[in-house]
Formats: structure tokens, C-alpha cells, sequence
């Protein structure tokens, strides 16, 4: 259905309006089902389903981030996944790379992205990924454990995907301790200037708008490596159906990314380090080019960043 539906999008047979009208249509056919069994008797309800002390536990203290595989898990629990040596899955990769990014963006640390060796995945109304990171800081070579909550929400603004962090921060020595509970987003606290549909691809400045743009340096790029993760993720929101064409993709080349933001700051780029800002990036990955829009935002809540990405291989249409 996912392959499809990109296939009708991209064809221009089918608009992104009436793309999203099929899904949240699939999506309110599948809950009417549900409650359908429960109403039969087929399933039991939340209310009715023996709760598991020890998980109960393991999720309070942990945060949903330790989770044992011998614990009654409930149907819409948080449920482990243990990787070992095997390598997660690309959204799973760039949801950890995103939490580290988040980190070091509020701390102002230089935690550099090891590997992935568990994550935990809790089914609601969205998906959310409770993801643990071993990382390396740059400042001292000492290794550290990155937690890190990011979820996979729907399309709220045109975008093509949208995921958001809830809370990134370094695992606690006990049990418990440290940050000791979630925050949820606060789509309100979000600065008016970045809420709405999405805005259209921009390849140059125009002059009147200069001062809010920043076009970013090779030096820029050496120095913040959040920028290639930016453009994976835009890589990954066109090819997010089709992991292993993603991966032949990589690693993808930077044309040009054009930062913009109504922050204002004295050194054109700090823009870069702007809480809230737009991201017009063209890139190449095997010989086909491709533009994309990532716009950042966040609500002033530790461990919060959202990102909402759109993607093209062509220029878009002006709505």
C-alpha cells in the first residue's frame, strides 16, 4: 500500500492531500475494527488486562528504556529489542544519530555517535522509539550511554515526515535518578513564524530576505555534523519505504543547504545554531538529485526538537 501510494504521489496522480485523506481513512478503519473485537468480546480491553508489577517497575524506573524480555509486556506496551552485534534498522540509526544531536545542541557537548546496541519500541496512537546509544565524547575519549525517546508521528503540515524527541539525556547511574519523567510536546509553545503548511523549496535568498538567510560553508559542514544527518534524513523521508535503495543511496553528496531563520544574530552563521530554522538542502546521491525542506523547531522543553522534512526529486509545485 506505502509503495502505492508514493508511486500514485510521485506520478502526480494523486495530490499529498488526498495521499494523507487514504491513510487517516486506514488508520480510522483500523480502530473502528479494534473496537469492534473488544465490543465482541474478541479482545480484552486496557482495563481488563492483568498488569505485570515487575514491568510496571522496569518502565517507571527506567523510563521505558530498560526493558526485560521475560516481563508480561501489555498490548500496547513498551517491548524490547536487543540487537547484539546485528545492525539497527535505518530509522532506527537516524532516530539515535537525532538524540545525540539533540543533546549536544542543548548541552552544548561534543558526543559523537558509536552504535545502537538495544532499543524498545512503544505502540499508541504513534510510534515511539525509546533508544539506547553508546557515544564517545570528543572533548576527553571517555564513553558515555546516551538514552533517547524519538517519535514518528503523522503529517501534520503538508510535510512528508515528522518525528520529535521527548527526552535525550545521559543514562543515570541508578536507577531512577537523573531526568525522572517525560514532558509531551508543546505544539503551542512553538514560535508562530514555523507553524503552518511547509514552506516551498528555496534555491537562492531573494534579495529583500537576505539578512534571515545563511548559505552554508564546507567548513560549516565539517564542523557541525548534524548538517549530514539533516541530509540523510531527507535522503531517508524520499526512500523511507525502500531501506535497502536508501542504503545504496549513501552516502549522499551536499550541494548546497540554505539556512533560513528570523533569529537574529551578528555572525551570519549562527544562524546555524538558531533553536528554530529552515533548511533548504540540494543534494546528489547516485547521479540523481534530489531538494529538500527540513524545518526545525522546538518548545523550549529539554530533550524537545522536531523535525519535519519533505522531499523531491523534482522541483515542487507552488500550492
Amino acid at each position: 500500500m506505502a509503495d502505492a501510494l508514493r508511486a500514485l504521489l510521485d506520478s502526480g496522480k494523486l495530490s499529498e492531500e488526498e495521499c494523507l485523506a487514504i491513510l487517516r481513512g486506514l488508520q480510522e478503519k483500523e480502530e473502528e475494527k479494534q473496537k469492534q473485537k473488544e465490543v465482541d468480546g474478541w479482545t480484552s480491553s486496557d482495563e481488563e488486562e492483568e498488569v505485570d508489577e515487575e514491568y510496571c517497575r522496569q518502565v517507571r524506573e527506567s523510563l521505558g528504556f530498560d526493558i526485560d524480555a521475560h516481563v508480561r509486556i501489555p498490548e500496547r506496551g513498551i517491548s524490547p529489542c536487543e540487537l547484539g552485534k546485528s545492525q539497527p534498522p535505518c530509522d532506527i540509526a537516524l532516530y539515535g544519530r537525532l538524540g545525540v544531536h539533540c543533546f549536544n545542541f542543548e548541552k552544548g557537548r561534543k558526543l559523537q555517535f558509536m552504535r545502537i546496541p538495544k532499543y524498545n519500541i512503544g505502540c499508541s496512537i504513534w510510534i515511539s522509539y525509546y533508544i539506547t546509544v553508546e557515544v564517545k565524547d570528543l572533548v576527553d575519549d571517555s564513553a558515555h550511554i546516551l538514552q533517547s525517546s524519538v517519535t514518528d508521528s503523522f503529517s501534520q503540515n503538508g510535510e512528508h515526515l515528522r518525528v520529535f524527541t521527548q527526552i535525550c539525556r545521559l543514562k543515570p547511574e541508578k536507577p531512577g535518578e537523573g531526568e525522572c519523567a517525560f514532558s509531551l510536546l508543546d505544539e503551542k509553545a512553538v514560535d508562530e513564524f514555523y507553524k503552518g503548511r511547509m514552506p516551498n523549496f528555496l534555491s537562492e535568498a531573494k534579495p529583500a530576505h537576505r539578512l534571515r538567510f545563511y548559505e552554508v560553508q564546507e567548513q560549516d559542514i565539517c564542523q557541525n555534523d548534524w548538517l549530514r544527518l539533516y541530509t540523510d534524513f531527507a535522503l531517508y523521508c524520499y526512500w523511507r519505504y525502500n531501506e535497502s535503495a536508501f542504503k545504496s543511496c549513501l552516502p549522499a553528496k551536499i550541494n548546497k543547504i540554505l539556512v533560513e531563520t528570523f533569529e537574529t544574530h551578528t555572525d551570519p552563521s549562527l544562524k546555524l545554531k538558531s533553536s528554530n530554522a529552515i533548511f533548504h538542502i540540494n543534494l546528489t546521491a547516485k547521479s540523481r538529485d534530489y531538494i529538500s525542506v527540513v524545518r526545525r523547531t522546538t518548545d523550549g522543553k529539554t530533550g524537545h526538537i522536531i523535525l519535519q522534512i519533505s522531499t523531491w526529486t523534482n522541483p515542487p509545485s507552488s500550492p
